[in-house]
C-alpha cells in the first residue's frame, strides 16, 4: 500500500513510519517543516512532502494517486490566541484530506482524534458515550470527527480516540514530565490522591494498531488505550522503580475533576485482544532509558 502519513515529524508517526515500512508498504511522510524532514532522507519505502496542512490548496502539493491516509498531525496550541490553528490544522485540513483522498482513489481514511473529547468522568468513557468536553481543542477534534464520518460513503473510515499514548522521544506530556520530576527529586503533586487517572497506550503497540486500522473495511470509532487503569502515584512510582530513586509526592488542593479513562472493549473486538501488550512498567523503563541511558534495576 501507499500511505500518506500527516504529522511526520511528530512523536507517534516516528514509531509509525517504521511500522508501516517493515510491513512493506510505501510511505508518503508530510510535515511542514523542512528543517525536520532530514530524518527521513534516504530512507528505503518512504517519500517526503513538504506542506502547511492550513493551506487551502495543500491538496495541489500531494500526490495524484493514494491507498490509504494516517491523519496524525495537530495544532493543541493555547485559546484564544491559537484558534485559528486549531481550526485550519484540526478540522479544515482533515476536510481538505479527506476531499483529496476521494480524487485520489484512498480505500482508507484513518484520524487519530483523543480521548479529551469526552472531558473528565468518574467510568471508563466507551464510544457512544457524547464528546461534549467544552474546550476548544476537543471541539476541533470533534470537528473533524464528523467530517470524516461525512465520508464514509465514499472509503473506508477509522476514527481512533487516542488515550495518553506515552513512549521513547515524546517531550511536554504527562509521562515524561513525572519521570523528570521524579529523576530531579521534585515532588509530584497529587490530587484526591492521584487523580486523574488513565489507561496510557505504549506507543510501540499504538503504532501497530494504526497501521492495522489502514486496511480495516468499513466504518469505525474506537478508543485506543492500554489495559492497567494508573494514577498519578502509580505512574511516578513505576518511574521510580526503572530510574532506581524513590519518588516523593506533595497532596495538593482542588479536584482534577474525574478521571480520563477509555473503555477499550471495542479495541479488542476490531484489532483483536491483547493489543496493548505494552505493560506499564515495561513501557515507562524505555521512557526512562531514553531520557537517560539505561534503566536502573529494581
Amino acid at each position: 500500500m501507499r500511505i500518506l502519513v500527516t504529522g511526520a515529524t511528530g512523536f507517534v508517526a516516528s514509531h509509525l513510519v517504521p511500522v508501516l515500512v517493515a510491513r512493506g508498504d510505501t510511505v508518503v511522510a508530510l510535515g511542514h517543516d523542512p528543517a525536520r524532514m532530514f530524518e527521513f532522507a534516504g530512507l528505503p519505502g518512504v517519500g517526503t512532502v513538504v506542506a502547511d496542512l492550513r493551506a487551502r490548496d495543500v491538496a495541489g502539493a500531494l500526490p495524484a494517486v493514494i491507498d490509504a491516509v494516517v491523519h496524525l498531525a495537530q495544532a493543541n496550541v493555547p485559546f484564544p490566541d491559537g484558534a485559528a490553528d486549531l481550526w485550519e490544522v484540526n478540522a479544515g485540513s482533515t476536510a481538505r484530506l479527506l476531499e483529496w483522498a476521494r480524487r485520489a482513489g484512498a480505500k482508507a481514511f484513518v484520524l487519530a482524534s483523543t480521548g479529551s473529547v469526552y472531558g473528565a468522568g468518574h467510568r471508563p468513557w466507551r464510544e457512544d458515550d457524547p464528546a461534549d468536553d467544552p474546550g476548544a481543542y476537543p471541539a476541533t477534534k470533534v470537528a473533524a470527527e464528523r467530517i470524516v464520518a461525512a465520508y464514509a460513503p465514499y472509503l473506508a473510515t477509522v476514527t481512533l480516540r487516542l488515550f495518553a499514548p506515552y513512549g521513547p522521544g515524546q517531550r511536554g506530556r504527562m509521562v515524561p514530565g513525572i519521570v523528570g520530576r521524579v529523576r530531579n527529586g521534585t515532588p509530584v503533586s497529587l490530587r484526591e490522591g492521584g487523580r486523574p487517572r488513565i489507561n496510557p497506550i505504549y506507543v510501540g503497540d499504538l503504532a501497530e494498531v494504526l497501521a492495522e486500522a489502514t486496511r480495516l473495511a468499513g466504518d469505525h470509532l474506537v478508543n485506543v488505550g492500554g489495559d492497567e487503569v494508573l494514577s498519578i502515584a502509580d505512574i511516578a512510582s513505576a518511574a521510580g522503580e526503572a530510574l532506581g530513586i524513590a519518588p516523593t509526592f506533595a497532596e495538593v488542593a482542588g479536584s482534577p475533576g474525574g478521571d480520563t479513562v477509555g473503555d477499550v472493549t471495542r479495541m479488542a473486538s476490531t484489532f483483536g485482544p491483547g493489543r496493548a501488550r505494552t505493560r506499564f512498567r515495561e513501557g515507562v523503563a524505555r521512557v526512562v532509558a531514553a531520557m537517560t541511558g539505561p534503566a536502573s534495576s529494581a
